[in-house]
């Protein structure tokens, strides 16, 4: 079942954050970027979040619909187009394990 309206990235990776230890969030224009430990792992712009992820994650990543390379290595850009079932659990993995791993660095 899915249902037309996107997801509210900006509002779910600002949740986020609240929640995560030593994350914050830094405004540039129309655009958040969030950091842990000074490495930006993630950037929500719009209607596209974009996450830094391991290799590995990242590769299996693309296989997602709606999902394609960032412009960095290990960077990918998720822009959804409706609210299917697993839209919000897809983004809120992405953006807990780019932290965790933002931290290990």
């Amino acid at each position: 079942m899915t249902n037309d309206a996107v997801p509210d990235l900006a509002g779910l990776c600002a949740d986020l954050a609240e929640e995560l230890d030593e994350v914050v969030g830094s405004a540039d224009g129309d655009s958040v970027a969030y950091a842990r430990g000074g490495s930006v792992f993630a950037r929500v712009t719009g209607s596209a979040l974009e996450v830094r992820l391991p290799a590995d994650i990242a590769e299996a990543a693309m296989r997602t619909a709606d999902t394609a390379a960032g412009g960095e290595p290990g960077w990918i850009r998720f822009t959804p187009t409706d609210s299917e079932r697993y839209v919000i659990d897809r983004a809120a993995a992405w953006f807990e394990t780019a932290a965790r791993h933002a931290a290990a660095k």
